[in-house]
């Protein structure tokens, strides 16, 4: 789950409350990457509600598994910030760890962003 659909879900966007309810019903992984959930903090912090924002975003977070930044999502992070350089169509570094963990986990990517991340060769994206 990218930072876009976890801040929907904080937001009550009932779009993405429905699709979070899938997966939920189909006993789908409910997973993320430690850079979403960074990406999820830093805008609990630099919200007004500090304690509040900071307290919803634990909540979800506590719903789901952080994927492994491991040697080969950093191997496909390097892989594919040179192809898609050579294309001429980066997506900038957070995103493309974000994507390389999803791949190597083989895991959707469920963002708000999928016109961004379909340039990723070999990531399934999703949006709501």
């Amino acid at each position: 789950m990218d930072t876009s659909f976890l801040i929907d879900l904080l937001r009550e966007n009932p779009a993405a409350e429905k699709k979070f309810q899938y997966y939920t019903e189909n006993y789908e992984p409910l997973t993320t990457t430690p850079i979403n959930a960074a990406e999820l903090f830093k805008g609990a912090y630099s919200a007004k509600e500090k304690r509040s924002e900071v307290g919803k975003a634990r909540g979800i977070l506590e719903y789901l598994e952080l994927l492994d930044m491991s040697i080969p999502v950093c191997e496909t992070y390097g892989r594919l910030v040179s192809e898609l350089r050579s294309k001429g169509a980066p997506i900038g570094d957070l995103d493309t760890l974000i994507a390389s963990t999803a791949i190597v986990h083989r895991q959707i990517l469920v963002t708000r962003n999928k016109g961004h991340f379909d340039r990723v060769p070999g990531l399934v994206v999703e949006s709501w």
